[in-house]
This record gives structure tokens, C-alpha cells and sequence, in this order.
């Protein structure tokens, strides 16, 4: 079964001080390489929800390759209030019965393997939310059944999918993956990132 796909790109970016999901990472946009690994699972719809930094991803959609089928930019207007509502504004976009892939915007070490890994198993058990497993908690990338989608689409303020994870816990399988530990938030650790590349 096909699946559909929202990264989160909303925020502000206070502590790199730019739009850091343009800045160059090895030749092209940081954002590209998420958009990159979320095509290996061949999803039907990729949603990039934007925020703080709209106008610059706009800008540089043509380097993001936006305009290719199924990759679609969703301003969220009340991105200011938290991820939860950027997740929730991406899941409205998905008025189906497929499920979706969530990851973030700043991850340059999620692999396709990683999220090959994920959707593997959740065509083993497709009821499940599959979720990456790192660091002594759970979080993203996960794979969210479309039964699901009633519940991201009710998130608010900072309280998005991680909170969901723990509360249906039950309905939760993870999948170990070191890399989810890691994302971008300063310039410093763009260029620690750069240097062990």
C-alpha cells in the first residue's frame, strides 16, 4: 500500500539565526536530503509544512524540486504555536485512508534505509504506528496507520507525535535508530556534521 509523507519545516530557526533548511549541506538545500530519503519509500504525497521560513523555501523551491509530482509546500499560519499544530495543519492536507511517514525538516542523518526499515515493517503490521527508537525515548521518523490520523490531526501547541506515541503505547512498535538522535539547531552543528562527513 502506498503511503503519504509530511515533513515539519515550520519553525524559526532562533538558535541557527537563518533559515537553516536552505543552508548548503554537501551541495544542496538541508531540506533535500530529508525530501530525498522520504522518496525511498515511494509515498504518493509529500507534504512540507512550512512556517517562519515560507517565503525562503518558496524561493528556493526550484532547488528543493517542489514542483515535482507530489511534493507540495502547506504554510501553516499558526506554526508560532508549536509543532503540534504544524503536524496537525500537514495532516489535514491528507484527507485519505493511507498512512503517513512524519519526519523533520533537520535530520540529515536519517537514512532511506532507515525509513525503508519503518515501512517494511509496518507493511508486516499495518495497524501498528512504527516509530524510530533512540536515546531512551521514541519519536520520528514513524509511520501513523490512517486510523490514526483523527489523532495528529487533534495536536496542539508543542504536544505532537512524540506524545502520541507514549499514549498509545500499546499500538506502538520501535525500531532502533541511532540517527533520530540528531538534527541541526546551530550553525556549530552544521559544521561539526560537515566535518565528520
Amino acid at each position: 500500500m502506498t503511503i503519504d509523507c509530511i515533513i515539519l519545516a515550520a519553525g524559526a530557526a532562533t538558535r541557527f539565526g537563518s533559515c537553516k533548511l536552505v543552508t548548503d549541506y554537501r551541495g544542496q538545500p538541508l531540506i533535500s536530503y530529508v525530501i530525498e530519503t522520504a522518496k525511498a519509500v515511494a509515498p504518493e504525497r509529500i507534504i512540507i509544512v512550512t512556517g517562519a521560513s515560507h517565503e525562503q523555501l518558496v524561493s528556493h523551491s526550484d532547488r528543493l524540486h517542489v514542483d515535482a509530482p507530489g511534493v507540495e509546500l502547506a504554510y501553516c499560519a499558526d506554526w508560532q504555536m508549536g509543532m503540534g499544530h504544524s503536524l496537525a495543519h500537514g495532516v489535514s492536507q491528507l484527507e485519505n485512508d493511507k498512512p503517513v511517514l512524519v519526519l523533520l525538516g533537520d535530520q540529515p542523518r536519517i537514512s532511506c534505509d532507515d525509513v525503508k526499515r519503518l515501512y517494511r515493517l509496518w507493511n508486516s503490521s499495518p495497524s501498528q504506528i512504527i516509530c524510530a527508537s533512540f536515546a531512551d525515548t521514541l519519536g520520528v521518523p514513524a509511520i501513523f496507520p490512517a486510523s490514526f490520523k483523527t489523532h495528529l490531526r487533534n495536536c496542539v501547541g508543542d504536544r505532537g507525535a512524540k506524545q502520541l506515541l507514549f499514549n498509545y503505547a500499546q499500538h506502538v512498535v520501535a525500531v532502533h535508530i541511532p540517527s533520530a538522535e540528531f538534527d541541526i539547531d546551530t550553525p556549530a552543528d552544521l559544521q561539526r556534521e560537515l566535518a565528520i562527513i
